[in-house]
This record gives C-alpha cells, structure tokens and sequence, in this order.
C-alpha cells in the first residue's frame, strides 16, 4: 500500500527517475527525453543546488591531465590510449553540443 504523500507526489507520476543533478545525471535524463519526448522525467539531488562531482571539479569536464596520459602509457599499449584519448573527446564533444 502506497501512502497519501506517495500517491500524491511528482514520483507517481514519474516515467523515469534520476538521481543525481549533475553533469552525468542531466545529461542523462537529456538522452532519455530525446528517445521517450513523452516521457515524464523527473531528476533529485540531495541539495537544492547540486553538490557532487560536477561541483567539486570546479565545471571542468576533461578527458585527463598529461601526468595521467603519461602513466596510462606506461601501462597500456599506445594504440589503447589514443583510442581512449579520442572517445573521451568525442564524449566531451557531444556534451558540448548537448549542454552548451
């Protein structure tokens, strides 16, 4: 049984729900809209503003430091880190055409 404040609330109405108002968690539920347009999504965040990672990093979005790029090398075969490099701008890309 589902109580008053259940039956009442944005979440019954909800086709899908996401958590989280970040740059992950927006930009999901912009993918969702565009293949389910009638979809109702509804997205929380624990905070009036969101405070998670998108916050912290201060608004970048980046693919990795050249330290990091370095130590990926090390570690992995260069074909794999390229690879890597250009799907993670490819990724940065598209969220830049999404989200402006």
């Amino acid at each position: 049984m589902i109580s008053y404040w259940e039956r009442h609330s944005g979440l019954s109405r909800a086709d899908a729900v996401i958590l989280g108002g970040g740059i992950v968690g927006l930009n999901a539920a912009i993918c969702l809209k565009s293949q389910k347009p009638k979809w109702k999504i509804l997205v929380l965040d624990k905070a009036l503003l969101p405070g998670g990672a998108s916050v912290k990093n201060a608004g970048f979005a980046c693919f990795g430091s050249s330290g990091e790029l370095l130590e990926d090398l090390e570690k992995r075969p260069e074909a794999e880190v390229f690879s890597l490099i250009e799907r993670r701008y490819q990724g940065l890309t598209l969220l830049r055409k999404l989200l402006g």
